[in-house]
């Protein structure tokens, strides 16, 4: 059974209401003024990385995810190069990156559990192949269960190794 505490208004210990839960469930500061603070939440699930090294070419090379900007919310990196998500949910997951390759395009999959079935577009984005030096991204939004993992890997072609030059991102959306 769910717990549920019935309240209508938040009062600081003082007397004065901080905030008032409407019928339509809206908060509302008193007064009908505008709400100062906000709400806060526990960290989301959330990670990003960069990869810093040489430059990696492609055969289906996982890219090390060496360089943390985030993670949190229970998040983890394998040792193998995987995000691994704590809880089942919507995830925004995307990268971007600066080819470095004239010739041969430039393709790079997301995988989750190693895997690249059942993603639109097979997670796959690649750039074109006469041009060095240009930047690709992609993104988009799936359902994953609980302990996915994601990769991302470069297929073909030649992807930059300076971090400033690329990112790798899961976060969880609800």
């Amino acid at each position: 059974m769910a717990s549920e505490i019935g309240v209508q208004t938040i009062q600081h210990t003082n007397g004065t209401n901080a905030l008032t839960i409407d019928s339509s469930g809206n908060l509302a500061a008193p007064g009908n003024l505008a709400v100062t603070g906000r709400v806060t939440q526990a960290a989301l699930p959330a990670a990003c990385f960069h990869y810093a090294g040489s430059d990696i070419v492609g055969s289906t090379t996982v890219i090390p995810l060496n360089t943390q900007s985030v993670l949190q919310g229970g998040m983890t990196k394998t040792a193998n190069n995987r995000i691994v998500v704590p809880v089942a949910g919507l995830y925004k997951i995307g990268f971007y990156h600066l080819a470095n390759s004239t010739g041969q395009h430039t393709v790079m999959f997301v995988r989750i559990n190693g895997q690249t079935q059942g993603m639109p577009h097979s997670n796959q984005i690649q750039h074109r192949a006469a041009h060095s030096n240009n930047s690709f991204a992609y993104q988009t939004i799936v359902s994953l269960a609980a302990n996915d993992e994601i990769d991302f890997v470069v297929s073909s072609g030649t992807i930059h190794g300076n971090a400033d030059y690329n990112s790798m991102f899961v976060y969880l959306l609800g």
